[in-house]
């Protein structure tokens, strides 16, 4: 996608961040492939998972992953899971990889899963790279569908005791929002700017509420169709609409508005939290 393209969908749903990020895979913590037990926490999905321009380079930066990260400032997901069941400790796998899209969930997961077997939860970030802004979303869901479904048989057959997490977009188009961006940075109006269906202003660089519309539609359109294929895992769970709630706040961006810097991954790992406690009994 487009720069513009990417932060637009971003500030519609911030995980498409992921869309325009660095390709390199995060890294991953080994283990032992005969560990006994359920334990441990496995990311798959896209740079929104990686901790990605939390440097303020653009690239992945694993310690800093909210779901999976374990620098003190973030205080991630296993961070969380292993200060109240230590027996998690060092049972950690992050495949997730920038810039891809729904088609790559299955090798991530089948790759992952050769780390930490059998983990406690696997969270799934996806979407954003799978949305088109030309006019065929409606379409390109279905495939989606598929994609994830596939990704979740591998997972429940290969280890049926994993919880599994599949999260929507974070937080949602906010023209008041944008407009604050660009205030601060008006980098950004030419950034976001054209004649696209997924465009923030019109080549006049004036605002185009109808597209911040149409990519709500398109986000939603996605979530419901991953809402559709979670609900036919036992096992596999949506956040609920937790993070599609979600205010973006400039505190919480790099300054590429692009990604999420340290304390914004450490408020989307606050966010989830109370989801992964209801999910796990904690």
């Amino acid at each position: 996608m487009r720069r513009m393209t990417a932060a637009l969908i971003l500030l519609g749903g911030l995980g498409a961040l992921a869309a325009c990020a660095a390709t390199a895979p995060t890294a991953s913590t080994p283990s032992p492939s005969d560990l006994a037990g359920v334990v441990g926490v496995v990311a798959i999905g896209h740079s929104g998972l990686t901790g990605a321009g939390s440097d303020s380079t653009g690239e992945a930066v694993p310690e800093n992953s909210w779901a999976t990260g374990t620098a003190p400032e973030v205080d991630s997901v296993y961070s969380r899971l292993v200060a109240v069941r230590p027996e998690n400790a060092g049972q950690v796998a992050n495949t997730a990889v920038g810039g891809t899209a729904s088609d790559m969930l299955v090798s991530q997961a089948a790759s992952a899963l050769k780390t930490v077997p059998n983990p406690l939860l696997l969270i799934i970030s996806t979407i954003d790279n799978d949305i088109q802004c030309d006019g065929t979303d409606a379409e390109n869901v279905p495939a989606f569908g598929a994609n994830l479904a596939e990704a979740l048989e591998l997972v429940t057959t290969a280890s049926p005791e994993t919880t599994i997490l599949v999260v929507g977009q974070l937080g949602r188009p906010s023209m008041s929002f944008v407009q604050t961006v660009a205030d601060k940075d008006p980098r950004v109006t030419s950034w976001w700017s054209g004649s696209g269906p997924c465009d923030l202003f019109n080549l006049e660089g004036d605002l185009v509420p109808g597209n911040f519309e149409g990519i709500t539609a398109i986000i939603e359109g996605y979530e419901a169709e991953q809402m559709t294929v979670c609900a036919q895992f036992v096992q596999c769970h949506t956040d609920g609409g937790v993070r599609a709630a979600y205010v973006d706040a400039l505190e919480n961006f790099s300054n590429d508005w692009s990604h999420l810097n340290i304390q914004g991954q450490a408020a989307e790992a606050e966010l989830i939290w109370p989801v992964v406690v209801s999910l796990l009994d904690l």
